[in-house]
């Protein structure tokens, strides 16, 4: 099969083409920033000419491009999507439905609340790893670029203190009451969505937001079904409470760090009006050369993951795991299914979980690289591109 890889600077992007190659796929690249997601006529041109002339079977993508699945229907050939953003808004583009599209999906819940609105190309595909890549990553670094990077914990993320933060945006002249009662109630809570049975339920009247949710561009236009209550649940309230669990969790860490072990965050937000992380603040790492660097050399690598993320695995989840790194998270359910706590990794519940448990395999550390070795061999055993492709493309 000859597959077109659309290409707009993912990550992986690379890797994910080494390894259709090892399975036989011939791979034709295209590269071309997308300018409208559901009209970008240039790009469609671009794309059909090029599809005929070089004869390609399907299109392939990380994420999912509405255009591409008008294109591919034109064209009569297969669309394969694999989403690993949430939330990933174009995933209610009314283009969604057409025949040429398979859209793996790494969050079961997603895929679910998609099929209440009649969706059928969407299923449910976990998320690949690749631990060869980032073993050559690692050994490729130097003895100086290896000890830059070793510390006793350790968490990579943005915090969110400044980017579209609609939350503050939409209640800037008040009338935030109930909504902070509702994220107050829904923070390290794991066992049920406080969020979502208060849209379901009404007792989030939306209505009343439609207006200033307009304003900050929040609403998705003509080309779109998702209703009003699914933006403010995804873009506004569930990023208001993993901004509140982040704020929380790691201030707490640097305080409890503070003088008893080596606490570094890697962000490129802002904590200028957060002095604790201020302090433990180191930037942020590239992707493909120091993040492996750090997943490797830290004892403990933390993972908060985002509240859009409603069952899946996060990919920093598994990135972590293939560097033969340490993993302490937040309970997710489709972790659950796959992986064993305190044999594969470490969970926890809570802030103060969180921190007893920091505290324990820092003082464990037989059984904290045991617990990060048996990880990494079952990611390589459960979760390389060659097994996760051939379910993507159903074979």
């Amino acid at each position: 099969m000859r597959l077109l890889l659309y290409a707009w600077n993912a990550n992986n992007e690379q890797v994910l083409a080494d390894n259709l190659i090892k399975m036989g796929f011939e791979v034709v690249w295209f590269r071309r920033k997308c300018k409208h997601y559901t009209r970008d006529m240039e790009l469609s041109m671009e794309m059909i000419t090029f599809i005929h002339k070089h004869d390609m079977d399907a299109v392939i993508s990380f994420n999912y491009f509405p255009i591409v699945s008008m294109i591919c229907n034109t064209c009569a050939i297969p669309y394969y999507a694999w989403v690993y953003d949430c939330p990933h808004f174009t995933l209610y583009a009314k283009q969604i439905n057409m025949p040429c599209n398979y859209i793996g999906i790494f969050d079961r819940e997603m895929v679910r609340r998609l099929a209440e609105y009649g969706v059928e190309s969407a299923f449910h595909a976990p998320l690949p790893v690749d631990t060869e890549y980032f073993g050559r990553v690692i050994d490729g670094a130097s003895q100086k670029e290896r000890e830059r990077y070793r510390c006793d914990v350790s968490f990579v993320g943005s915090l969110y203190t400044g980017e579209h933060n609609y939350y503050d945006l939409l209640f800037s002249e008040g009338g935030a009451g109930d909504f902070d009662t509702l994220v107050e109630r829904q923070c390290f809570s794991y066992d049920r969505d406080f969020l979502r049975e208060a849209v379901d339920s009404g007792e989030i009247d939306v209505s009343p937001l439609k207006a200033a949710m307009e304003k900050e561009g929040l609403m998705l236009g003509e080309d779109y079904f998702a209703k009003p209550e699914d933006i403010l649940l995804a873009a506004v309230l569930e990023k208001k409470v993993t901004v509140e669990e982040r704020r929380r969790l790691l201030t707490c860490m640097a305080k409890d760090a503070d003088g008893q072990y080596d606490f570094r965050l890697y962000t490129g937000s802002s904590t200028l009006k957060l002095p604790k992380l201020n302090d433990c603040n180191c930037g942020v790492v590239d992707y493909k050369t120091q993040m492996p660097l750090v997943f490797s050399g830290s004892r403990i690598n933390l993972n908060i993951s985002l509240r859009s993320i409603h069952s899946g695995i996060p990919l920093r989840v598994l990135d972590i795991m293939a560097c033969g790194g340490f993993v302490l998270t937040n309970r997710q359910a489709e972790l659950e299914e796959y992986f064993e706590a305190d044999v594969d990794l470490a969970v926890f519940d809570s802030v103060e979980e969180c921190m007893d448990k920091v505290h324990y395999y820092l003082s464990h550390e037989k059984e904290r690289r045991k617990i990060a070795q048996v990880g990494q061999w079952k990611v390589r055993e459960q979760f390389s591109y060659q097994q996760r492709l051939a379910a993507l493309f159903g074979v």
